[in-house]
């Protein structure tokens, strides 16, 4: 595991640093600037970590650093010193764990989470469904029915072929617990990528024929991502 630390506030980078260090001891922590410099090689396996704030570098020129990486395997983590940038991170959504002026129980949240899905890719046991429950019914919704995910507010639509199931959580909170076909492809709409039937620099065409547009900021990631499962 990588960990890429580029913050201007040298309070942040270095409370950051040691929350790194105590949290993933055999981890490595380099600077963005470093990484430009020295140029590392990353396998297509690698986890990286990449902690930036709003003053630091442009979200999609740090991620197309990591030529052939999955997107799947990059964490962003925006810092927000204020709250104002911490409604600004929260309405773009270009970020995968946001870390506030209380580190602590924010890096706690976020590092359990990564810790997680590592340890959740060797596991055998790995969910093939997600749970939705209302007040009449439990469904198991296998993940591979599922074509593509919409943001509803605070909520999400699951879309399959044949009719779509509302839960009370948002893609960003669910998107990792999806398996690695799944990608964000808009703030709005994460897609399946089993179901897409083709695509352009600017939309996916599912093979139920739906279409949804691609985020400029997220392009270059998500064409990628396409090309890859061509």
């Amino acid at each position: 595991m990588t960990f890429i630390i580029q913050i201007d506030n040298q309070f942040y980078t270095k409370k950051i640093n040691d929350l790194v260090s105590a949290k993933f001891p055999s981890s490595k922590i380099i600077s963005l600037g470093k990484l430009a410099t020295e140029k590392p090689h990353f396998s297509l396996t690698d986890k990286i970590c990449i902690f930036v704030d709003q003053n630091s570098c442009n979200i999609l020129s740090t991620e197309e650093q990591f030529n052939g990486i999955s997107r799947k395997n990059i964490y962003l983590i925006m810092v927000a010193e204020n709250t104002d940038y911490a409604i600004e991170c929260l309405r773009s959504g270009f970020y995968d764990y946001l870390l506030t002026n209380n580190l602590d129980n924010d890096f706690k949240f976020a590092s359990d989470r990564i810790q997680n899905n590592l340890l959740g890719e060797t596991d055998s046991n790995i969910k093939k469904h997600i749970v939705i429950k209302d007040h009449k019914s439990i469904t198991k919704l296998q993940y591979n029915n599922i074509v593509f995910i919409e943001a509803y507010g605070s909520y999400s639509n699951l879309y399959t072929n044949s009719k779509f199931y509302t839960i009370s959580k948002t893609i960003k909170s669910i998107i990792h617990n999806f398996p690695e076909t799944f990608v964000r492809v808009h703030r709005s709409y994460a897609i399946n990528l089993d179901h897409v039937k083709s695509f352009s620099t600017d939309e996916v065409i599912m093979k139920n024929d739906t279409r949804i547009k691609i985020s400029r900021a997220k392009k270059t990631a998500i064409i990628e991502a396409l090309q890859k499962t061509a």
